[in-house]
């Protein structure tokens, strides 16, 4: 981190700043080792000089230098010092001088001042110093006016005037550039500028489509990238804004206006345009042409034959002409969506101050531009907290100032600008699609919503919907503006009530399809690692289904739902949807049908048993659960009910019970001949054998397990458990190394994130660390897993964490285990030493 400078003036400051000409050219003559003795030379007699009337040397990068005054006079007198000492010498040196009360930061200074005296610097050459008009106001000195110019990233003209005396070519500003002056500046963007000018500087690109949504800043982004291509377009750019017109045929018209190109009789407007532009190197930027498609295509398809000028098009939907280079313009990136909020909200109040809130805000907006100005636009009414209060009014909330485009005076207006262009068929699919949450895959979307290849890609095409990557194939989403407009329309229309049924059971059956029931884990296998990705790919679509169904009397639906999800939630740290879905269901499942009952019985007691860490509430579930079973005549359903509650005899203690239990158990399974059943038993007789003191024993059925496990293909989320079990006997006897090397082992067995595993094995490791009296570090760690507990909503049984509180619990409220509770389980994980 650059230190802190407390050495900057501060208020009115008037900035210089200064670069060498034609620095690669005296490279080459001054060959290496010259020029490095020139610049540093020049370097020496500008610091000396600026140190002499009072300036700060702010930054120096290249032969580039910026240097701050606390007067304008000093200022120049430092400016015409320098121009004087460095002539007759090889370097020929440009400077500019501003005038501005910038913001003085930690870093240094923040704000447009700084740009504009780097823009002004940059227009000039060689022995030329340039002053803005702000600088020349505070100077008694006459200085020759060179009127107003524009300069690239400038909101405003800037009138500049030369402080010295020489005759020098014409200032390097904006020419023959007719933009408009956007009101504010320009802010962020930076990676999509550099985007943008990569294809306006190409010579075999000569149409480029700027996409995106309304709001997405794609004018804005448009302007600015053709102020900065100026100077690849000698002979002009024009903006021509296209939203007034109804009329496709009124383009080439619209545009002969805007180059003042005027009709000739007897001559085609089209034949008179294109023979303007033959040949020139010309840029025109069409400005909003979506409403026109898909008319305006092929007007702009005139143009584009027309051997010269480039075309930039701003639409929300790409145009479909060959040659056509698009670029879809994103969101802002997290921290330019605030500091955009941010500048807009201190415009109306300067000291409107910053809290983590405003990054939520902004995220909640998706960080779309319109939607953050309008946003800071209420900030004079509403703080950032009432603001996300209100967010689910956000269509009419947000509103614009009076002078604001009629399409974005409200976010309402912005998208039903683009939902009225679509066809009947669009509008249905875009209704429909709001009802998936975090997106959907084409599979899904043509099962519920009845989707087909060409309606989907035009709402693409659109702007509308959004594609992106995922380990499944492609996903579509829209933005959580669009979303609420496109739902807000399902419901009007009465459609509402019937997709997202057909969106609940898709996402029940999907669920039920990946995963198996509670009571058939005898039945998984490695193929459940690929199912718990597809869920969590599915997260927000089975939390939204799961809420509909709830709320709308779907019970039967809600039960499914959460019992085909359970194993997902569980191992995948869903603790607090497992809890939500076992508070609302427990009323729910006595009044469904017994075949739903029981598998539903069994997932409550598996959520109480795990989640809860409520061994009574389990059994209770567990014990309703078999009756139910032998009700219904399902012995495999009852064999696997009886491994649970043989799990709560251990959990409570009842050591010589659960080995009576376990024992029984095995000699069934062998019986049965059900393999993963047998492994099941097998790692329980080892776990009340190892608590039962019997190591000896104890081993050879954990290793017994691991075998049958690994032989069946069982998934790496059981032979984990067991190997971490494995650990814990290794822990019991003593064999520290051991143990160490298992608990590393159980999480690399795991093929993919399992927090309720990472947790149980770090407690593993903490009491190692202990044992080997590291106490810092098992403190560390163990504050980490205590604070991962109650972060997760998941706690470590009780007969598994009696083994670790035994060598652990000393060391709770010390500094090391405060600080390690501010450590994530990957943090934690970071600071171990390899096994």
């Amino acid at each position: 981190m650059p230190p802190v400078r407390r050495d900057l003036p501060s208020g009115t400051v008037t900035f210089l700043f200064s670069d060498v000409e034609g620095s690669t050219r005296l490279l080459g003559e001054l060959g290496a080792d010259g020029y490095a003795n020139a610049l540093s030379e020049h370097r020496r007699l500008i610091r000396a000089a600026c140190a002499r009337f009072g300036g700060v040397e702010v930054d120096t990068q290249g032969d580039a230098m910026f240097v701050a005054f606390p007067t304008a006079p000093g200022a120049l007198e430092a400016a015409q010092a320098i121009g004087e000492g460095l002539t007759p010498g090889p370097i020929r040196v440009r400077m500019g001088l501003h005038t501005g009360t910038p913001l003085v930061t930690d870093e240094g200074y923040v704000g447009s001042d700084v740009h504009r005296a780097a823009r002004i610097a940059a227009a000039g050459h060689g022995g030329q110093v340039l002053a803005s008009v702000s600088t020349a106001a505070l100077v008694d000195l006459e200085l020759r006016d060179l009127g107003e110019h524009r300069f690239k990233d400038l909101a405003a003209p800037e009138r500049v005037f030369q402080v010295d005396d020489g005759d020098h070519p014409a200032l390097r500003s904006l020419h023959k550039v007719w933009l408009p002056v956007p009101a504010t500046p320009f802010l962020g963007r930076e990676p999509e500028l550099q985007e943008v000018l990569k294809y306006l500087v190409r010579d075999d690109i000569c149409l480029l489509t700027l996409t995106g949504p309304g709001g997405t800043g794609k004018t804005r982004l448009a302007l600015q990238a053709a102020a900065e291509a100026s100077d690849h377009y000698p002979d002009g750019i024009w903006w021509v804004p296209l939203a007034a017109l109804r009329d496709s045929s009124l383009l080439l018209s619209a545009v002969a206006q805007a180059l003042e190109v005027h009709e000739q009789p007897g001559r085609e407007l089209e034949e008179t345009l294109t023979s303007e532009l033959a040949g020139k190197r010309a840029l025109i930027l069409l400005d909003n042409a979506e409403h026109l498609l898909p008319g305006a295509a092929t007007e702009i398809a005139r143009l584009v034959a027309t051997s010269g000028p480039t075309l930039l098009v701003t639409s929300r939907e790409r145009l479909q002409l060959q040659g056509e280079q698009l670029y879809p313009v994103p969101a802002l990136a997290e921290q330019d969506g605030i500091d955009l909020f941010l500048a807009r909200a201190r415009a109306l109040e300067p000291a409107f101050e910053t809290n983590d809130l405003v990054r939520e805000l902004c995220s909640r907006l998706d960080n779309l531009p319109l939607a953050l100005e309008l946003a800071a636009a209420r900030t004079l009414l509403f703080s950032p907290a009432q603001l996300l209060e209100r967010l689910s009014q956000r269509l009419d909330l947000l509103k614009g100032g009076r002078d604001a485009d009629p399409r974005q005076q409200t976010l309402r207006a912005t998208i039903e600008w683009s939902y009225e262009l679509l066809t009947a068929e669009e509008q249905r699919l875009l209704r429909c699609l709001s009802a998936f949450s975090g997106g959907c895959t084409y599979d899904a979307a043509e099962e519920v919503c009845r989707a087909d290849p060409d309606t989907l890609q035009s709402l693409l095409d659109k702007s509308l919907l959004r594609r992106r990557d995922s380990t499944f194939g492609s996903r579509y989403w829209m933005l959580e503006t669009i979303k609420e407009y496109s739902a807000e329309r399902l419901v009007n229309t009465g459609e509402g009530s019937t997709v997202l049924r057909r969106h609940t059971e898709w996402c029940c059956e999907l669920a039920e399809r990946l995963m198996t029931l509670p009571g058939h884990m005898r039945a998984l296998t490695i193929d459940i690692e690929e199912g718990f990705a597809r869920l969590q790919d599915e997260r927000e679509n089975l939390q939204s289904a799961l809420a509909w169904a709830w709320s709308n009397g779907q019970d039967e639906l809600g039960l499914r739902l959460g019992v085909a999800c359970l194993q997902f939630w569980i191992e995948r740290a869903g603790f607090y949807d497992a809890l939500a879905w076992l508070e609302t269901a427990a009323a729910r499942i006595p009044l469904a049908p017994l075949r739903v009952q029981l598998p539903a019985l069994e997932a409550a007691g598996l959520t109480a048993f795990h989640v809860v860490t409520d061994t009574e509430l389990a059994d209770r579930y567990w014990a309703r659960a078999q009756a139910v079973a032998e009700q219904l005549g399902e012995p495999d359903e009852i064999s696997w009910i009886e491994t649970r509650r043989a799990a709560v005899v251990w959990e409570r203690g009842d050591l010589e019970m659960a080995l009576e239990l376990a024992e029984r158990g095995l000699r069934q399974s062998r019986t049965s001949g059900n393999r993963f059943r047998e492994a099941r038993w097998l790692h329980g007789l080892g776990e009340v054998l190892r608590d039962l003191g019997r190591f000896e024993e104890a081993e050879p059925a954990l290793l017994a397990a691991d075998a049958i496990a690994r032989e069946i293909g069982s998934p790496g989320t059981f032979i984990a458990a067991n190997t971490h079990s494995l650990g814990d006997l290794a822990l019991d006897r003593g064999d520290l190394g051991t143990a160490s090397r298992l608990y590393f082992q159980s999480v690399d067995e795991l093929s993919g994130p399992s927090p309720g595993t990472l947790v149980v094995c770090l407690a593993g490791i903490a009491s190692v660390h202990a044992e080997h009296r590291r106490d810092e570090m098992a403190a560390t760690i163990w504050g980490a897993v205590c604070a991962a507990e109650d972060t997760m909503g998941f706690r470590i049984l009780a007969a598994e964490r009696r083994r670790y509180e035994s060598r652990l619990a000393r060391f709770e409220s010390t500094p090391a285990w405060v600080a390690g509770r501010d450590l994530n389980l990957e943090g934690a994980w970071a600071l171990l030493p390899p096994s």
